[in-house]
């Protein structure tokens, strides 16, 4: 799935929106033009200099023209240095003079090169940070839109991609231009007819690539999408792995890779095919512009004598130079559109409206000192899904609330609208009486906890994951949180302490440790407002043991809502509350809820005791341990 929709914006509008991340580089931009510009008119003058070298070798009765710009610019340049009666030692200069203007040259392209690869990436770079950090401010509905594979393409792979735009302005194509502007001005001097002659066909072959440079651009975006789906199959696959091991699934695995990597090789070939279309057919067109130059400038020597032989053979030898930039240029809108469908995939995420953008809270000091009320609280993900119907209650502070139903009976996105990842679409949140909505999101994030089975840690050390609540926790603190979650023995037995790395997702602990960790984690952030996945799923009995008795630590002082997968843990529970559907259909302590022998008994009985299982009360299928809520 992609990102957002299929709506293409104009390539102008896309130049525009990339050009604002040239713009805080101009500083190195005009340096770029400058030298681009200097080599050029030192490559063009090293090419003039063939006038007196042509007018020697022929015998002509001057060296340089007597008439004419380059005739005039050539004799203010070197003509100190030419002397009719020494024609060797002449030549022997202007030789001279041709290295000195080449090395310049080129010394200045070096230069240019190493100003252009520093704002080429300087540019991707800043592009690559604002696609990142706005990454990190969607609101979590469009994470679970979209693959995980397609958004590490985007940011990583497209962002690399659109860097060909300034490759190809900064190197190339103000090369290239520099190139074409300082030819044509030096064959204007040179003959004015022959040079209109010369841009006949310049529109003429604009205009015959730009149906191909339109396909170019569907066709890369498609190929954009195919690399994100890649990316994604990988990704999952990778995650995983044991999975696919234990249902013998590789060789399905296999086979769906290979069809989307054939699927993305033959949409390569496909755009490679258009790709290289604009190349010959520039080549071809200038190749015909030359044999009709030459034709007409045997006529202004042969027939005219408004031209002399060494001016027609510079001239040619410009054309021919000025083919080799032409095509250069005439490619570059070509390799540009992979760029502009990259740039447009990003522009899609940056497009996207953030939690900052629809945040409309204003209270920033806002503390937790009473109750947390749910009001007639409705949410709908659309139309056809509504999650939540009318639910209200009161949470007091102290209270541990456990909430209880079958997979889909809405409780993930119940606790999702404490910590604002979801808005109500109708009711109202309230925290001590002000709706959440009006407070800032940071202010009301600080107040919230979350300890999920499904724990999460970063590829980092021991310190900087139990501490990535409260970053400037002192080592007394982070000590007392591991040894209340039962965790500082490990942690000290690791090789490095708390400076040991943990390697991608933790994989180096055990479940129970990483359950440990997420609590202390926790601890130290110290939230009045706590959400427990229950964390003791799929453990072992000892480290069920530990992680439970770090829970129970964990819950003291704090208002706290527990997802009850195991009923078993949630008995001494202060309230709990019953979901079936995305109603609230009971609420009470276990012993009530047991006595009314509704849903929850249902449950309870369908764990503990199936054959007593009360027939006459409500279906509701029990969720298995682990599962997700």
């Amino acid at each position: 799935m992609s990102p957002t929709g299929t709506h293409r914006a104009p390539a102008s509008v896309l130049w525009r929106r990339l050009w604002r991340f040239v713009g805080p580089h101009t500083g190195k931009l005009v340096v770029v033009v400058l030298l681009n510009a200097a080599a050029a008119f030192a490559d063009v003058f090293s090419f003039a200099l063939l006038v007196p070298f042509f007018n020697a070798f022929f015998k002509a009765d001057q060296l340089l023209p007597a008439s004419g710009t380059i005739g005039r610019v050539l004799d203010a340049t070197i003509g100190f240095l030419l002397n009719e009666q020494d024609r060797m030692g002449s030549l022997r200069n202007v030789m001279l003079i041709v290295i000195g203007a080449v090395t310049l040259k080129n010394t200045l392209i070096w230069l240019s090169g190493q100003v252009g690869v520093q704002l080429q990436e300087y540019v991707v770079r800043d592009l690559r940070n604002a696609v990142y950090s706005h990454l990190l401010r969607l609101p979590l509905p469009w994470f679970t839109r979209n693959k995980v594979g397609q958004v590490i393409s985007r940011v990583l792979s497209d962002t690399a991609t659109a860097k060909t735009v300034v490759t190809e302005l900064v190197t190339r194509t103000m090369w290239s231009g520099a190139q074409v502007i300082a030819t044509l001005v030096a064959m204007f001097t040179t003959s004015w007819r022959l040079s209109l002659a010369a841009l006949v066909i310049a529109p003429v072959t604009i205009g015959a690539i730009q149906p191909v440079l339109r396909k170019l651009r569907r066709g890369y975006r498609r190929l954009g999408d195919e690399q994100g789906e890649m990316t994604s199959l990988v990704q999952e696959v990778v995650s995983g792995v044991r999975l696919v091991k234990s249902y013998r699934a590789e060789a399905r695995e296999e086979q769906k890779f290979h069809e989307r990597n054939g699927a993305f090789a033959r949409g390569f070939v496909k755009v490679g095919r258009l790709a290289l279309l604009s190349g010959p057919v520039t080549e071809t067109l200038g190749t015909f512009t030359a044999v009709a130059i030459l034709f007409y400038g045997a006529q202004l020597v042969l027939v005219q004598g408004t031209l002399t032989g060494a001016e027609l053979l510079v001239f040619l030898v410009q054309v021919m130079r000025l083919l080799q930039p032409l095509k250069q240029l005439s490619q570059a809108p070509a390799a540009a559109q992979q760029s502009l469908a990259s740039a447009e995939r990003l522009f899609e995420i940056l497009d996207a409206g953030t939690e900052t953008d629809t945040d409309r809270g204003t209270r920033t000091d806002v503390r937790f000192e009473r109750e947390l009320v749910f009001d007639r609280v409705t949410f709908a993900y659309d139309a056809d899904a509504t999650a939540l119907s009318e639910i209200s209650f009161v949470a007091k502070k102290g209270e541990v609330v456990a909430l209880v139903g079958a997979s889909g009976a809405g409780k993930s996105t119940l606790v999702d609208l404490i910590p604002r990842f979801l808005d109500p679409t109708g009711g109202r949140v309230l925290v001590d009486g002000v709706d959440l909505r009006e407070i800032r999101l940071e202010a009301l994030r600080s107040l919230t906890g979350i300890v999920s089975q499904d724990t999460v840690l970063f590829n980092d050390t021991v310190r900087a994951n139990v501490a990535f609540g409260r970053p400037d926790a002192t080592r007394s603190q982070l000590d007392a949180a591991a040894r209340a979650a039962n965790a500082l023995g490990f942690i000290e037995a690791l090789p490095q302490g708390w400076d040991t790395n943990l390697g991608e997702r933790g994989t180096r602990l055990s479940g129970g440790q990483r359950q440990r960790l997420a609590i202390a984690r926790a601890l130290v952030s110290d939230p009045p407002i706590l959400i427990l996945d229950e964390a003791t799923s799929a453990l072992d009995v000892e480290s069920e043991r530990l992680v439970q008795e770090a829970i129970d630590r964990l819950l003291v002082g704090r208002t706290v809502f527990v997802i009850a997968h195991r009923l078993a843990t949630i008995q001494h529970a202060d309230r709990i509350l019953v979901l079936d559907g995305g109603r609230l259909v009971e609420e009470g302590t276990h012993a009530a809820l047991l006595t009314s022998g509704a849903v929850y008994a249902r449950l309870h009985a369908l764990q503990f005791d199936p054959r007593g299982a009360d027939e006459a009360a409500p279906a509701v299928d029990a969720e298995p341990t682990g599962s997700p809520s």
